[in-house]
């Protein structure tokens, strides 16, 4: 940020910074299946995610993972980590119901 230094693409994938690369013409594709797979995802869990990344720039290093390991264990009690380990066992695709 400092010497506003560009990125390639490629650099930004091996850095983290992005996901995955497409043609242009892959774009609209893909985010539609990106967002569709989040969408019948663990929905409490990708709250809690946010939750806690909102909350990291604030907290030190130990309040933080005292926050962390709270939201592990509320989400392990959920329908939707019930219904993800019983898929994991059963070797199919979880169905969650964002509960």
């Amino acid at each position: 940020m400092l010497t506003n230094r560009r990125l390639d693409a490629e650099e930004a994938l091996d850095w983290g910074l992005v996901n995955r690369l497409v043609a242009p013409e892959q774009v609209e594709e893909e985010a539609l299946a990106f967002a569709k797979k989040l969408a019948t995802g663990p929905t409490e869990a990708y709250g809690l995610v946010k939750k806690l990344l909102l909350a990291s720039a604030g907290n030190t290093l130990e309040t933080q993972m005292e926050l962390e390991s709270r939201g592990i264990a509320d989400a392990s009690r959920t329908e939707d980590a019930k219904e993800g380990m019983a898929a994991f066992f059963e070797k199919r695709d979880p169905t969650y119901n964002g509960r």
